[in-house]
């Protein structure tokens, strides 16, 4: 394996608290060590090591990434709560909007995967507010830092690898990789190995841009269900204020016992394979309901 790039062992101790985003750099030699064995397990997966080098050889943990990884919500809120804040007025007429825009486009995702329109951008407009939040983060830097940082470190490992894989597949420099701190990637926030999944190319550009094309990000939503389960011509369920019919049905209470309830249906568990939160699958439905009859 090539050697890393010489590095200055006197750079002043890195700062971890503060909304710095610069890049602080390696210090030690058994931080070196740490990423040449990175690189190592990297080119073991399958990368060729001219991307890896160039990818990770200057890597620097960033602070602000360090910063928000430390920051996660402890506390959860009532359903009701986040509800109110997921499926608002704005976001329904945006989605609205766009789903006559891509009234075209949409006709044909669901022909191929059996998603509805409505699902498809309520999911677009919850994760990257239809386009318009995709994340500034570098995302193989981000990764790279979460792995450092060590919590869940193998899950952010094996996403770095894919994000390699997506550079070296896809002949994409790494700051072409823009996302989330914790790695989502685009207007769908796909992980990369999501994205290595999931992600299509409709209109036939040679690959998937789901930073700047919305059909191609529209396209990998619903590949994504069609592949994790979804029914075609099958509900996600609806809002019932007694156990109902539960013949096929699933009864779910987002708040427990005593509070409002769902009747949900295999469709509603392909959306909480997308994001394991009730909660956010619940107000997927919902706002895709609302998007329908806007």
């Amino acid at each position: 394996m090539a050697r890393l790039k010489p590095l200055c062992l006197l750079f002043a101790a890195a700062v971890f608290s503060g909304s710095s985003a610069e890049a602080s750099p390696l210090r030690t030699m058994s931080e070196y060590s740490w990423l040449q064995q990175l690189e190592q397990q990297a080119v073991e997966d399958g990368v060729s090591p001219n991307v890896v080098h160039e990818a990770l050889d200057n890597f620097s943990p960033n602070p602000r990434v360090v910063e928000l990884d430390q920051k996660q919500p402890e506390a959860t809120v009532a359903f009701e709560t986040y509800r109110h804040n997921a499926v608002t007025p704005a976001r329904v007429k945006k989605g609205a909007e766009a789903l006559r825009l891509y009234e075209k486009e949409l006709a044909a995702i669901e022909a191929r995967t059996g998603v509805p329109p409505q699902i498809v951008i309520a999911l677009w407009g919850s994760e990257s507010s239809f386009g318009q939040n995709t994340g500034d983060f570098d995302v193989v830097n981000a990764l790279a830092t979460l792995v450092y940082v060590g919590r869940r470190a193998d899950f952010f490992k094996s996403e770095l690898f894919a994000a390699l894989h997506i550079l070296e597949r896809e002949h994409m420099a790494a700051d072409d990789l823009r996302g989330s701190w914790a790695g989502a990637m685009g207007q769908c926030q796909f992980m990369p190995s999501t994205y290595l999944k999931y992600a299509v190319d409709p209109s036939g550009k040679g690959r998937p841009d789901i930073w700047n094309d919305p059909v191609d990000a529209l396209a990998s939503i619903a590949n994504y269900l069609a592949a994790e389960g979804w029914k075609r011509g099958m509900t996600w369920g609806h809002e019932v204020e007694d156990g109902g019919d539960r013949s096929q049905e699933s009864f779910v209470q987002p708040d427990g016992e005593g509070s409002g309830g769902f009747l949900v249906t295999d469709n509603f568990r392909a959306l909480t394979r997308w994001n394991h939160s009730t909660y956010f699958a619940l107000s997927v439905g919902l706002l895709a309901d609302a998007i329908k009859n806007d």
